[in-house]
């Protein structure tokens, strides 16, 4: 009786805080996105306090005001460069570009006919303008207008909300474990406590590593796209380095991205090979970046941070890429981190738990 009211309760409560992170849930992203923040200027506020006597409030709206500071530095610098591209696609002459295409698409499809595979013009124009049309009536774009307008108003609530809950984590570091400490039993506080500390630590470590690191590619790609002559370099190097926090995927995408608008401002160029040079040169700087990404930045992050072998790390957001997409892969090594600690911290006599955590 007393076992089957236990399963009841334990089933009652694992609903009630089902509900709450559902209906909660832009609360506790708030939270996590502060806390994220409270983490990355955590080094500044001790420092500041403890080397410069500052109070602590001060410390708190100085790091907060910095780290504001070089994201609206950021994009001050990306903006207008960016308006800028957009400008000079509109000014592309669209029915030469379609003439084009219509060059290019005979001579792949006579291509096709050499290979014996037998696709004609007609179908091509049919599956396209099937597809264009499933595409428009998917946007909805009254739907999409006012979904912008609710955005925008959402996002200032947001961003409002994180920089104030920020400044109260940066002013009292012990005050997420009071928020997290209210949930949790008498009898389980100092184990969730030494939990937090170490993944305060070693996520601390992490995000501050992936910071420098995000900043070092958007260094090397913006310089090598510039070498080589790329119009716009410092805005795709900026946007591939930003995207690098995908991890594996990431470079990938900013490489095709580049790739398409340089295509774009060089169509005169048609297909020739100094299109195919100037292609070569962009994708030659993306996988240069990439393995100086690879064998440098993020070995040194992940072995040094984290403390987990990079095998391990690949496998962990494979994993997790599979499971939740893009988001999987991006939060694959912050919430793998946790969970190590939490297992080590709670089930550290089971053996598998033992070998994945000996080196925190």
């Amino acid at each position: 009786m007393k076992r089957r009211k236990r399963i009841i309760g334990i089933v009652i409560g694992l609903l009630l805080l089902a509900g709450a992170l559902y209906w909660l849930s832009d609360l506790i992203i708030y939270i996590l996105v502060a806390f994220l923040i409270s983490m990355l200027g955590r080094p500044l506020v001790k420092f500041l306090n403890k080397r410069l006597s500052f109070p602590p409030a001060i410390a708190s709206i100085v790091s907060l005001v910095l780290i504001i500071g070089i994201i609206s530095g950021i994009c001050w610098l990306i903006f207008p460069m960016f308006v800028n591209q957009i400008q000079q696609l509109s000014k592309l002459d669209y029915t030469q570009i379609a003439s084009q295409s219509s060059g290019w698409m005979e001579n792949f499809l006579a291509w096709l006919n050499e290979k014996n595979i037998h696709i004609t013009r007609e179908q091509i124009n049919t599956y396209l303008a099937q597809t264009a049309n499933q595409i428009w009536k998917a946007i909805n774009l009254e739907g999409v207008l006012v979904n912008l307008v609710n955005k925008l108003s959402s996002f200032s609530v947001a961003i409002f909300s994180i920089i104030f809950i920020s400044f109260f984590f940066l002013r009292d570091e012990k005050l997420f474990k009071r928020i997290v400490f209210l949930f949790i039993p008498d009898r389980q506080v100092r184990r969730v406590e030494n939990v937090i500390q170490s993944s305060e630590y070693l996520l601390t470590r992490y995000f501050i590593g992936l910071s420098i690191e995000m900043i070092c590619m958007m260094t090397i790609l913006s310089i090598g796209l510039w070498a080589f002559g790329i119009q716009n370099a410092l805005l795709y190097g900026c946007i591939g380095g930003f995207l690098n926090i995908i991890p594996y995927i990431g470079p990938v995408i900013g490489a095709v991205l580049t790739c398409i608008v340089t295509l774009l401002n060089n169509i005169d160029l048609g297909l020739s090979m100094d299109m195919f040079w100037l292609l070569v040169k962009v994708v030659g700087v993306f996988v240069g970046g990439n393995m100086i990404d690879n064998m440098l930045l993020q070995t040194f992050i992940y072995s040094t941070s984290v403390k987990a072998h990079p095998l391990e790390i690949f496998l962990v957001i494979l994993i997790a890429g599979n499971l939740l997409g893009i988001w999987g892969m991006i939060l694959a090594i912050p919430c793998y981190t946790v969970l190590r600690i939490f297992a080590k911290e709670f089930f550290k006599d089971t053996k598998v738990v033992r070998e994945l955590t000996r080196n925190i």
